[in-house]
């Protein structure tokens, strides 16, 4: 791993146990969640062009510090679709922080973020390519559950890749405890 990305895991990782320590000293006032999700990617323009369907997982923490109705949530996430002719594959491991807004009632809730893109293109003869970009994500979930421990996700994520941008659409089935 690059000294640029272990930093950046360091500091995903401290502000994880940032956002989970007053949420125990707290008790119910600010709930936290720990979520994972996985599910099937559909590359769009540049990338669907030479992509196939991909796969994704994410893990994730989300708190509603003071809000009843609006969230922050911070994701680790991994995407990878097959390539087509000289590419192997394209794989994106992404560190995002979104604010999510839930209504006060309902199922259905927004997100959308910023976040740090490690992307590797890895070519046919056993070359690859490696980029760290920033990028935005955004979509709509939806409650599957009245507990809230079951959702799906639909999102759009464009990572600001060399060239152009790598578009894709995450569709997400998660748990969230």
């Amino acid at each position: 791993m690059t000294r640029p990305m272990s930093s950046l895991v360091v500091a995903c990782v401290a502000t994880m146990l940032a956002i989970t320590t007053p949420a125990h000293e707290l008790g119910a006032q600010t709930p936290v969640h720990f979520s994972v999700a996985g599910g099937l990617g559909l590359p769009l323009s540049d990338l669907g062009d030479g992509a196939d369907l991909g796969l994704n997982l994410a893990l994730r923490i989300e708190g509603r510090p003071h809000a009843p109705n609006w969230g922050v949530r911070g994701d680790v996430s991994y995407d990878r679709f097959d390539g087509r002719g000289g590419v192997n594959e394209y794989s994106y491991l992404g560190f995002g922080a979104n604010l999510v807004h839930r209504a006060r009632s309902g199922r259905m809730y927004q997100f959308g973020g910023l976040g740090l893109y490690n992307s590797r293109v890895e070519f046919t003869n056993s070359l690859s390519r490696t980029d760290t970009n920033l990028g935005v994500q955004m979509g709509l979930g939806f409650d599957l559950t009245t507990d809230r421990g079951v959702f799906t996700e639909f999102g759009l994520t464009s990572a600001f890749t060399s060239g152009r941008n790598s578009l894709w659409v995450p569709v997400r089935v998660g748990l969230r405890f």
